[in-house]
């Protein structure tokens, strides 16, 4: 059983609590944009580790200028100022590409994030942690449920406290059990105070609205941390089912045994999404009226095949084969000494001095056979027609040396964003598709009751 934090923290016990179970000495970059959360995270952590002698871990700070208000800039050399009366290293990274005329918000995240890890590049951070609160966690929670209440709505668990972002450096959340008045509790006595952003108060933001009409009740908390046990239970239960009844072949071809439709209905829903965002080179799951289709057709046993997210299901007597649909394959160039990601699911690193071009492959029927030995003929054929071919763009016939074009598989799903409450079944999925392993946590994520 995953056990989580307890609810509603002072900032100094949640990060206390937070230093407590890193697993080794860190260099911890605080994302601060300079309202009370973020600030109250930076002192708390600069209180807290200076009090115990600033030994094993140690701070630096970015701030992030969307440029979408006259003031961030000055806002962020405020951030700057208090960052050096503390002697904590601090950078300022600005969003300067062209805004989109819609979805402001859910671009700004991106900018962020992928800004904040050029950021802990430049500092030579093992870790980026930001200020998200209690209060932010119940709202996101909120935002979520309106969209759907069923129980197959994974966002209902909230946000994780731990996310790896592009498999390579972890983001952490010490406040996700704090709330905010505490935070701006512990900053007034502390004599410091903070930036309130106007956007906060704009109601034309849903978050904004939501946060006037939230119930923060004790109930509400429970129900967090129930969907949040039961995200956990459901990865570790589909990464179960994955290991007693999946088989990968060449990364393209997911094959369940016919035991496998016997499993529990929910787990047997997840791994199928999760199998099928990987195969179709998708970012996110398919929407929950796609996997009901899903789980109809299997639920009348009939033999068949359907598509669904990019993906073909085919119900065999051997089992259920699934794999990429043969659509919408298109080629992609990849510039020497550049790195692509074709159809979503393969990157394509071209250490060469030439442009290679990568495609769907053709390949004989015979061949296609010899690859996949133990699936019929027919999904032979379509699941060898979905695997990567590469080209010499301007010599095709020039076969391209397999030393200088790296061809690695990717996760779709786990790549750019894995919480962890997926971590068990993405590091199962990854072994059977013969992907290198993700960075360890740094942090004691899962805790077993004996």
């Amino acid at each position: 059983m995953t056990v989580l934090p307890d609810w509603s923290l002072p900032p100094r016990e949640a990060v206390t609590s937070f230093l407590e179970r890193l697993t080794g000495p860190c260099r911890i970059l605080v994302a601060v944009s300079g309202g009370s959360d973020s600030i109250g995270l930076l002192l708390s952590l600069h209180t807290v580790l200076a009090a115990a002698g600033g030994k094993q871990h140690s701070l630096v700070a970015a701030t992030i200028d969307h440029d979408l208000r006259a003031e961030a800039a000055s806002e962020a050399e405020a951030v700057a100022r208090q960052c050096h009366e503390l002697s904590i290293p601090h950078t300022i990274l600005c969003w300067s590409d062209e805004k989109p005329s819609s979805g402001i918000s859910a671009a700004a995240r991106e900018a962020r994030y992928r800004l904040l890890m050029d950021a802990a590049d430049q500092l030579a951070a093992d870790v980026i942690v930001t200020g998200h609160t209690l209060d932010d966690q119940l709202e996101t929670v909120a935002m979520r449920a309106s969209r759907s209440e069923a129980g197959a709505n994974l966002g209902l668990a909230g946000m994780a406290e731990a996310v790896l972002l592009d498999r390579r450096r972890w983001l952490l959340r010490p406040f996700l059990a704090t709330r905010r008045e505490a935070i701006r509790d512990f900053l007034r006595q502390s004599g410091r105070g903070w930036i309130d952003d106007p956007s906060n108060a704009d109601r034309h933001y849903e978050r904004v609205r939501v946060r006037e009409s939230l119930d923060k009740a004790d109930t509400a908390l429970e129900a967090v941390q129930s969907a949040a046990r039961r995200r956990f239970q459901l990865a570790e239960d589909a990464a179960g089912l994955a290991r007693r009844h999946l088989h990968i072949t060449h990364g393209v071809l997911a094959r369940l045994a016919p035991e496998a439709l016997n499993e529990e209905a929910e787990v047997l829903r997840h791994l199928l999404a999760s199998l099928a965002a990987i195969l179709g080179g998708r970012q996110h799951l398919p929407a929950a009226a796609t996997m009901d289709r899903v789980m109809a057709m299997l639920d009348r046993r009939s033999m068949g095949r359907m598509t669904a997210g990019r993906v073909i299901f085919d119900l065999r007597r051997e089992g259920l084969y699934l794999h990429r649909e043969n659509r919408d394959l298109t080629a992609l160039t990849v510039a020497k000494g550049t790195t692509g990601i074709w159809d979503g699911r393969y990157r394509i690193c071209n250490h060469t001095d030439r442009d290679i071009e990568v495609g769907p492959a053709a390949l004989q029927r015979s061949v296609a056979i010899a690859m996949f030995p133990d699936a019929p003929p027919a999904i032979a054929m379509r699941a060898a027609g979905v695997m990567p071919d590469i080209e010499n763009e301007f010599t095709p016939s020039v076969a391209v040396d397999k030393a200088t074009v790296i061809v690695e598989p990717v996760l779709s799903p786990y790549d750019r964003f894995l919480p962890q409450f997926e971590l068990i079944l993405a590091c199962t999925l990854r072994h059977l598709f013969g992907y290198e392993a993700f960075p360890a946590a740094p942090i004691k994520v899962f805790e077993r009751k004996s």
